[in-house]
């Protein structure tokens, strides 16, 4: 393409336990896919071009997320019947164990922060940043007052506990670990629906390859080789899928606005991702072979 070209030529078709633990559990991400790749085809990486081994990744990123939901839900069901009351007393009994655990959540989510913002370094720094003896006074009472909560609540749990039953414990052991297992559980669902997003934007790409694949039968055009592509790229932009110079072309393979939206692109090609670029780019080589790129276009199959 480049500034040689006019693209009026091509018409082209529209196409708690622990609080730490749970804070740890919820760290959890997936690894992000690297867009640094520029190859036409990508050793290892999603299916780009292969539009039946991206349906069936799809439909493995939606399994996942059943399952997810199917463990949620059970997860949900095994807490309630921990809740279940069977008579007034034991109604009671469970109330004053759900008390206790969020005193004692509330005390280990103190002793974090004040951990977190008050250990004796960071205390002292906060103190030697006073301004004034007023503003002395004042970050003293501060820290103090961090303190106090901690221990006040970390009292209101001890008395609590010792006066919960043996069996009072171990069925708040159990509440505690199935809301931790629940946690997980949504966080790996929603690491599912990132997954399922993921895989339909892989689809996407390769239902554009299969049809540049029903175009190269059509019009027999033979495929360049990813070198070729390579040198193509090279010439229209050394290779730079972001590049917007102001010329009126963009991208790695400098479609003018026009071509991008008639191969089916949207918005401003020199946003879109290398993978997009690159599909829609083979896409416009098997309707119009090297034409649409009339200086380096020299680098492919002629």
């Amino acid at each position: 393409m480049g500034k040689d070209l006019g693209y009026s030529k091509w018409p082209l078709p529209r196409r708690n336990r622990s609080f730490v633990i749970v804070s740890l559990l919820l760290c959890i991400v997936f690894l992000a896919q690297s867009s640094a790749s520029i190859a036409m085809k990508q050793n290892g990486g999603p299916p780009w071009d292969d539009l039946e081994a991206a349906l069936l990744e799809l439909t493995e990123a939606e399994a996942k997320f059943v399952s997810v939901e199917e463990m949620i839900e059970e997860k949900e069901r095994e807490l309630s019947s921990l809740l279940r009351a069977e008579d007034k007393e034991e109604a009671l009994e469970i109330s004053f164990l759900l008390e206790m655990k969020e005193a004692e959540d509330m005390a280990r989510e103190l002793a974090i922060e004040a951990y977190m913002g008050g250990d004796p370094m960071s205390s002292a720094a906060y103190l030697l940043g006073a301004d004034s003896v007023g503003d002395l006074s004042f970050r003293r009472a501060i820290l103090l007052e961090t303190v106090d909560a901690v221990e006040k609540q970390s009292k209101v749990y001890a008395e609590m506990r010792d006066n919960a039953s043996v069996a009072g414990l171990e069925l708040v052991t159990q509440i505690d670990d199935v809301l931790v297992a629940i946690l997980v559980e949504k966080q790996k669902r929603s690491q599912a629906e990132d997954g399922i997003r993921r895989a339909e934007y892989v689809v996407e790409i390769a239902q554009i390859h299969a049809s540049a694949n029903v175009l190269k039968a059509q019009n027999g055009y033979v495929e360049p080789t990813d070198e070729q592509w390579r040198k193509l790229r090279f010439c229209e932009s050394t290779e730079q899928y972001d590049i917007s110079t102001g010329n009126g072309y963009f991208g790695a393979y400098q479609f003018d606005l026009i071509t991008w939206v008639g191969v089916g692109g949207e918005g401003d090609p020199s946003k879109a991702p290398p993978e997009e670029q690159d599909a829609r780019a083979r896409y416009l080589y098997h309707l119009n072979s090297w034409f649409p790129w009339p200086v380096c276009g020299r680098y492919l199959p002629q």
